[in-house]
């Protein structure tokens, strides 16, 4: 049992060395990626937004008015019948 230990200790020592240098070449590979990589540039997007929020709420706003427009018309048409009904 004690001699399992014994060779325990080394191995451990060389995997912890290994995947220290593993990290560290990853990290150096990120950091290479990472200043390689074009600058993406936001400047733009806020304002992009609210173009696409107003010309939501405008489409809403005329199929609204359009659906007003024809209940108005049908509310008139059926009180205009109605009305023309009383006086006969």
């Amino acid at each position: 049992m004690y001699d399992s230990l014994m060779y325990a200790t080394p191995i451990a020592a060389v995997l912890s060395a290994a995947c220290a240098v593993a990290l560290a070449a990853a990290g150096a590979a990120r950091k290479r990626a990472r200043h390689s990589e074009p600058r993406h540039d936001e400047r733009g997007e806020g304002v992009i937004s609210a173009a696409i929020a107003v010309l939501i709420i405008a489409s809403l706003g005329a199929l609204m008015w359009v659906g007003f427009k024809t209940l108005w018309e049908n509310a008139e048409e059926t009180t205009n019948s109605e009305i023309a009904k009383i006086g006969k």
